[in-house]
């Protein structure tokens, strides 16, 4: 039988092993996150940048508030709601997701006639989910969303059938990796949507994926959307795009053996990482406008 001292020490330890592990694990998770690239507000967020009152570009100190990330995130969403839309019904989104909307150029005057009924059926389900997303952010921000800023959709080319999905791909490309980038400074209910969002669009990378595969689709090379630049095979994996052989998904580690980030895990991308890909100014920083947004993005993280 144990004594009341001999219970109240035992229940001691174990609240102070209880202790012991809610501390490991917080490190453990600190320094996995780091590894990602990801630790967000313990070691400091850099990259991220927006406009002062003036308009002139200013370096966040500090993490930005979840609000600035998800109109980031809105702003992308409208880029890909917008290009489905006109892609696969030949008009723009409902006017009730684009109230107070910027000038849209680039588009194409009809819906594109795609190479059969499969690829058909799946860029109509992308769009239907795209504009969704739209609806889904601006509920979840609420009157504080952004509207959506002017778009050029014809930036990397006149939207045809020949390179819809060479511009799908990519535009699907940058919201997985914008969103596994994001999930780091979200909390609660926005973590949720962003992370159920951002399975939707690995589902939807892959179906494209397989498709330019299928029907041998051109990749857009230039920015490296398979893998970084700084990975080993980067740039042989961007100028051929995924093959039979291997590089079908975009995972870490894939070509570094001595990589210090985990293997198989998503690639992420910095805010300014995806502003270079999306103003057509690969490597350049402090760019705030061009390529799809000939004004810049709408929102507190404009420039990269």
């Amino acid at each position: 039988m144990i004594l009341n001292e001999e219970r109240q020490a035992l229940e001691d330890i174990s609240v102070e092993q209880a202790k012991e592990i809610r501390t490991q694990r917080i490190v453990n998770r600190r320094n996995f996150m780091a590894g990602l690239g990801l630790a967000g507000a313990t070691a400091g967020i850099s990259l991220l940048s927006g406009c002062s009152g003036n308009g002139s570009p200013t370096v966040m100190a500090a993490s930005p508030s979840e609000t600035d990330v998800l109109n980031f995130a809105l702003n992308l969403e409208y880029l890909e709601a917008t290009f489905y839309s006109f892609a696969t019904q030949g008009i723009d989104l409902p006017s009730t997701l684009t109230n107070g909307s910027g000038a849209i150029t680039g588009n194409p005057t009809s819906k594109i006639a795609f190479s059969n009924q499969q690829t058909t059926d799946i860029f109509n389900e992308i769009f239907f989910n795209e504009m969704s997303h739209v609806a889904d952010l601006q509920s979840l921000i609420g009157p504080n969303h952004v509207a959506r800023p002017a778009l050029n959709l014809a930036a990397a080319g006149p939207v045809t059938s020949a390179n819809v999905l060479t511009i799908s791909r990519q535009f699907e490309d940058v919201g997985t990796t914008a969103y596994a980038g994001a999930t780091a400074l979200l909390t609660a209910q926005n973590l949720a949507y962003a992370t159920q969002i951002l399975a939707v669009e690995g589902f939807q990378a892959g179906a494209l994926r397989l498709l330019s595969i299928q029907q041998s689709a051109p990749f857009a090379a230039a920015d490296s959307l398979d893998v970084p630049t700084s990975d080993p095979g980067a740039a042989v994996l961007a100028a051929q795009g995924p093959t039979a052989a291997g590089g079908f998904f975009a995972t870490s580690g894939t070509f570094n053996a001595s990589s210090t980030v985990p293997l198989a895990l998503a690639f992420t991308r910095s805010t300014s990482q995806i502003l270079q890909i999306v103003y057509g100014a690969a490597g350049q920083t402090g760019v705030s406008k061009g390529g799809f947004f000939p004004n810049g993005l709408n929102g507190n993280i404009t420039t990269s």
